[in-house]
């Protein structure tokens, strides 16, 4: 996968941090036209190599809560595996990994709900020879929040004040709310098409501008709803994906989380219990080692695991098919 030129990179960084920030804005942080930025933009979401998604976190409609799942299975029959969990709609992504016949993937279920799909379906699919479930209780970074290091602090603040890696945990008290009918078509609209302008929106869902946009800023401000750029890393020029698996000293200090989430090659970070769990992307193995080295280096982290990202089977609620995220169906991009 060839990687972007300079410009689209910073477009594509842009959209990263806010994907539903307007070409007008992203060409004021990056100092250039906004004619130019737009055919830019346009054509990398039309070629499909940039997607903006949006997705209901399960954790505020519902009793799920999240869970990191690692399954292990014959060489052979890995890349079945794979695809199979990707089809589930409780997975937001899957990964096979090198240096072990595993695949990795996050997905969301109720207490009640964890036997029948370990011990009924997932157990059911050909291949699969073990398994390992860890409950995701404290988030530090979500993908929303990743701050590649393209654009500076200012240019990322200004496109976006922040992410607020909470937003993704279980709420407390849960909910367990579904939304109503206007909220949810809301949701499917920007599944559909996430850049969809307010005007588009309300048109399309037949209510006020108003009620769209305040519907819209209360479900991203509250991590009700994610609205995130389905992006390869590759394309930003940082070719190596890796899982981390830290051993922290002290289970309840967040310390080594939110160091982790402050650094630009950590796209999310969680914590369960003493281990703490987090995906980077770095330019080269090299800068993998040296990442690896320095959190060694932290009084808290008494060992830190890598295992490298060898296929990309979901993004973000996103089905890959050839290396590429799958183009919504009825898109009005």
């Amino acid at each position: 996968m060839e990687q972007l030129d300079q410009l689209d990179r910073q477009i594509v960084a842009a959209l990263v941090r806010n994907g539903r920030a307007s070409w007008r804005v992203i060409a004021e942080v990056l100092g250039q036209q906004e004619r130019t930025v737009a055919r830019h933009g346009n054509k990398l979401l039309e070629s499909g190599q940039i997607r903006i998604n949006s997705f209901i976190n399960p954790s505020y409609v519902s009793s799920r809560t999240s869970f990191l799942l690692r399954v292990s299975a014959p060489p052979r029959h890995l890349r079945a595996v794979c695809s199979w969990l990707a089809a589930q709609e409780e997975t937001t992504w899957v990964s096979a990994l090198t240096g072990a016949n595993e695949g990795v993937a996050e997905l969301f279920l109720s207490t009640e709900e964890v036997g029948g799909f370990l011990y009924g379906r997932l157990a059911e699919v050909d291949g699969v020879q073990s398994f390992e479930m860890t409950p995701l209780l404290e988030y530090f970074r979500t993908p929303s929040g990743w701050s590649p290091d393209i654009l500076d602090k200012e240019q990322y603040d200004t496109l976006h004040p922040g992410e607020d890696g909470r937003l993704a945990g279980p709420p407390y008290p849960a909910p367990g709310h579904p939304l109503d009918e206007t909220n949810a078509m809301l949701a499917d609209t920007l599944g559909r098409n996430g850049r969809a302008t307010i005007d588009e929106l309300a048109a399309g869902l037949s209510v006020s501008k108003a009620t769209i946009s305040r519907r819209l800023d209360t479900m991203t401000s509250t991590g009700v709803l994610f609205i995130r750029a389905v992006v390869d890393p590759t394309l930003l020029g940082f070719p190596v994906e890796a899982l981390l698996t830290l051993t922290r000293a002290h289970s309840r200090s967040p310390g080594i989380g939110e160091y982790l989430a402050a650094l630009p090659v950590t796209r999310w970070a969680a914590a369960s219990g003493g281990k703490v769990l987090a995906q980077v992307a770095t330019a080269t193995l090299a800068d993998l080692r040296i990442l690896l080295a320095d959190l060694l280096d932290q009084d808290e982290v008494l060992s830190a695991d890598s295992s490298i990202y060898a296929e990309i089977f979901k993004r973000s609620t996103v089905r890959y098919q050839n290396g590429r995220p799958e183009k919504p169906e009825h898109s009005t991009r």
